[in-house]
């Protein structure tokens, strides 16, 4: 009925085509054991409520993932030396399903140090202390995009995803403006490849992005990458988090409670806003801003 609605409104647009997206609910409780159902979750893609075919919690046989891990090589060492240990044993907890991949951003590309491998131990092993050299990142949304139009694997995934542990300064943009081309490039190229950003603020090298507003824009940024893709930024106040193991453990819990969405988007070419909506109770879902129609 939606779709025909359309169709009469803007013949153009007559055409629906299946679209998928890969969302978060999360309940109230972390102990919570609560599942949505098809007809629990509304989505609307633009001003139209369009129609939900399927709702698949990705458990089980459908708990596949590759998780690319992507490091700032401009990071203070001891901003991520100390982070190390608990990021190994993050990845040494992942399910068997989870591929992890390691790489670190380096002059504006992701440079591979670990393939995808079900091996965690092989993955965690790939992790070093970064050069801490200021600006050797060139910009951490340069690395980002790169890696995500180069995806390091042909296997097929039900969900890819990205962590990255960067200070989120752009140093080709100013600090001072909030709208930076370079992230939203970042974000679209991310979109259109289906992967979602997870991001953990690590302060970075040299005094560059040390004051306050420098912060606050840079997590700004890094907030909107995975605000826009479905996932998460995690940062404390303005400096180094104290331990990174409450964001880890966070980040299993969405991990632990996604679906993969099938709706029948309105044929309309380019980025298409989408809205996610449920009446459950107790539960907080969110997903991608946008779906991309080639």
């Amino acid at each position: 009925m939606v779709v025909a609605a359309l169709a009469a409104a803007y013949p153009a647009l007559a055409e629906s085509v299946p679209a998928q997206i890969v969302v978060t609910a999360q309940p109230a409780s972390r102990n919570a054991q609560q599942t949505l159902a098809t007809g629990d979750l509304a989505v609307e893609q633009g001003k139209a409520s369009v129609p939900v075919t399927r709702l698949e919690r990705l458990s089980g046989n459908l708990s596949g993932m590759q998780l690319f891990v992507l490091l700032d090589d401009s990071t203070r060492s001891a901003s991520l030396g100390t982070q190390i240990p608990e990021l190994k044993k993050f990845l040494n907890s992942l399910p068997a399903t989870t591929q992890v991949a390691v790489g670190y951003m380096r002059n504006g590309a992701a440079s591979l140090a670990q393939p995808f491998t079900a091996d965690h131990a092989k993955a965690a092993a790939a992790l070093r202390l970064p050069t801490a050299i200021p600006g050797a990142n060139a910009s951490p949304y340069f690395a980002l995009s790169d890696l995500v139009k180069h995806w390091p694997s042909k296997e097929p995934a039900i969900r890819r995803a990205v962590l990255m542990l960067t200070d989120g300064v752009d140093r080709y943009y100013s600090g001072s403006i909030v709208d930076d081309p370079y992230v939203d490039a970042a974000f679209h190229d991310a979109l259109k490849q289906g992967v979602m950003v997870y991001s953990i603020y690590l302060r970075g090298a040299g005094g560059y992005g040390r004051g306050g507003w420098a912060t606050t824009i840079a997590q700004s940024r890094l907030m909107e990458v995975s605000d826009e893709t479905g996932g998460h930024a995690y940062f404390e106040a303005l400096s180094d988090p104290v331990t990174i193991s409450p964001f880890l453990n966070n980040l299993q819990d969405r991990m632990d409670n996604q679906y993969r969405v099938t709706f029948q988007a309105v044929n309309q070419k380019g980025f298409q806003p989408v809205k996610l909506k449920t009446e459950v109770p107790g539960i907080k879902v969110t997903g991608p801003t946008h779906i991309y129609v080639p």
